[in-house]
């Protein structure tokens, strides 16, 4: 008897023409009639969505319904699949055990769930966004397991369902009719497998050897976390099946055992006998008319229908989207908003990458580590057009650190596209340090294919700085020796020259701007021109021990005339002696106005 629920009303229903069907892994639902009678509490109460309970605890949801006014017809699924109705909008992927994956699947939607013998670690990337129906599929296929429906909201798993009792479906005994179909269409006899540690194997099943059939070969498998022979040769086997697929359905006269008991089927008329399992089964109240499927394959069910629903789902665009992959040597994983950025982890042993890119803005940042470097780099790309002019700019900015040295380098690339030529220009800067030294750097190459490049290098000792231009800009205090060619030093006003120094040697030409020239030697006794401004001064000359200024005019101290023409009375007066200092004294009228001292 069935007892049907609407709302909080319970009744007990008379049902007619009752049908259970069950499938392995698949659907199990029920068909009925119900007719309008006094002794049928259970009729008015029957309507679509509604709860059927049958004998076993077993609950149901009436899904295709219809009737007139003395009869209504039924068929009805059973609750669990209504947890199809339920969506996992989160991602829990990884590698994980069956229970962990499970309570992730069922939590929140009142089922339990026995785990009776799925043991070990799987490893299933971006786990989840879908319904649940189709996840708990999705483990069975992972870990290699069967699904076992019991009353009280409660799924059982196994490595295997059923049991063997050596039950027997025989013709003339327990079958009425037999109909059978072999479906060889995919039937694939050899397969190849990567694994770890340069693995290789190719394996052929027996099938192979038939004529009718021979060789063909499967996709091959690719698995790192395989690192044996012996366990790739068992992963290659169960890939390919050990009899083509065939589909046996035997209407009986009694139901005996459950879906997934192992079976014999014998029919000597067909020169079949072998063990086989119960696929599916329908049964009636009289059991007339029942029936049996066996085989290693079934028709299409339920579960079908809704993993084509979620094939439906991942064809459609989501806002976002999540990617967790790992082998023996990677992790790699992945977070991405649809059309707008991507930011990115790789594990590795000897590498940790991270990227995130703005994929709107062409912007993107990139840290890649490793035991001896730490390396970051943000890149930007622009592209305009304007008057059918393209210009196309990258930037470019990486900063490498390792235990002896710190680099930082900004590089931009600008190419110009027109109808007459293209131009391409690079700019780069960097900044080098280590222990010992530091070193900036700045080059440009313009559209000529002209590059200008400075650099400053600094070591505990020197500084050396190489430039076309240099600007000193500000005072500049100079505390020691300026030695090398000179070259021409061109400035501006020389406003106060003071030189703290016992001697004075001019070996070569000395120029300030263009107003003072010093001869390089006095030893030709040639005269030397002095130079103010743009007018001549006059000359000095050398003669022995004497200085001559006789020529010299126009030089003033304090704004007074100091020395006019050959001004008489003037004379150099030496106090020192040969090869030891001295003081070279100017005496006017014979009175002292001052000295140099010089060192002979």
């Amino acid at each position: 008897m069935l007892i049907v629920s609407n709302g909080t009303q319970v009744e007990p229903i008379l049902e007619t023409n009752y049908e259970k069907s069950e499938e392995l892994n698949g659907a199990l639902r029920i068909s009925f009639n119900s007719f309008l009678h006094e002794k049928n509490p259970g009729h008015p109460l029957l309507d679509f969505e509604t709860i059927i309970e049958d004998e076993d605890g077993h609950e149901y949801v009436v899904k295709d319904f219809g009737g007139d006014t003395i009869s209504k017809k039924a068929t009805a699924v059973h609750i669990y699949f209504s947890l199809a109705d339920n969506f996992k909008y989160d991602i829990y992927g990884g590698t994980r055990t069956f229970d962990d994956f499970m309570s992730f699947v069922l939590a929140g939607t009142g089922w339990t769930f026995i785990n009776k013998d799925v043991d070990g670690y799987q490893l299933l990337p971006n786990f989840g966004e879908a319904n649940l129906i189709v996840l708990i599929e999705q483990l069975c296929a992972a870990f290699n397991c069967e699904r076992q429906i019991l009353p009280g909201k409660v799924l059982r798993f196994t490595k295997k369902i059923g049991s063997d009792n050596d039950i027997q479906f025989r013709y003339r005994h327990n079958i009425e009719t037999l109909s059978y179909s072999v479906n060889t269409a995919n039937l694939k006899t050899q397969i190849r497998g990567y694994g770890a540690e340069g693995i290789d194997i190719t394996y052929t099943s027996p099938l192979a050897n038939s004529s009718r059939i021979g060789i063909r070969i499967a996709e091959p498998i690719h698995d790192e976390k395989i690192e044996s022979v012996e366990e790739m040769t068992t992963r290659l086997a169960s890939e390919l099946p050990a009899a083509p697929e065939t589909n046996i359905k035997v209407k009986v006269t009694t139901v005996d055992g459950n879906v997934g008991d192992m079976v014999w089927l014998i029919h000597e008329d067909l020169e079949l006998e072998y063990q086989t399992r119960i696929l599916s089964k329908k049964t009636k109240r009289d059991y007339s008319n029942s029936e049996v499927e066996v085989g290693n394959t079934q028709a299409k069910s339920i579960v079908d229908a809704l993993l084509n629903q979620y094939a439906t789902i991942n064809a459609n665009d989501k806002r976002y989207r999540s990617k967790f992959e790992q082998t023996n040597d990677r992790i790699d994983l992945e977070v991405e908003e649809i059309g707008v950025s991507i930011a990115a982890i790789n594990i590795r042993a000897d590498k940790i990458t991270q990227s995130v890119t703005d994929l709107n803005k062409n912007l993107s940042s990139r840290i890649t580590q490793t035991a001896t470097e730490i390396r970051s780099e943000v890149t930007a790309q622009v592209t305009t057009i304007n008057n059918n002019i393209q210009t196309v700019r990258n930037d470019v900015s990486i900063v490498s650190q390792t235990a002896s040295q710190i680099q930082s380098t900004v590089t931009s690339q600008q190419t110009q596209i027109s109808g007459l030529d293209t131009r391409i220009n690079n700019a780069e800067s960097s900044i080098t340090q280590q222990a010992y030294q530091i070193e900036s750097k700045v080059s440009v190459t313009d559209f000529t294919g002209n590059t200008v490049v400075s650099k400053i290098n600094q070591n505990a000792t020197t500084i050396s700085i190489h430039a076309s231009k240099i600007n000193l800009i500000g005072a500049v205090n100079v505390l020691s020796d300026i030695t090398g060619n000179l070259g021409t030093i061109n400035t501006g006003t020389l406003n106060s020259v003071n030189i703290n120094s016992a001697n004075i040697r001019i070996n070569e030409d000395v120029y300030i701007g263009n107003t003072l020239q010093i001869g390089p030697s006095w030893a030709d006794n040639s005269p030397k021109l002095i130079r103010f401004g743009n007018a001549t001064g006059g000359y000095i000359s050398h003669r022995g021990d004497v200085i001559d200024l006789s020529a010299m005019y126009g030089v003033t101290i304090n704004g007074s005339p100091a020395l006019t023409g050959n001004w008489e009375g003037m004379s150099l007066n030496w106090n020192g002696q040969t090869g030891a200092l001295g003081r070279l004294y100017i005496r006017i009228n014979g009175t002292d106005r001052g000295y140099i001292k010089l060192d002979q």
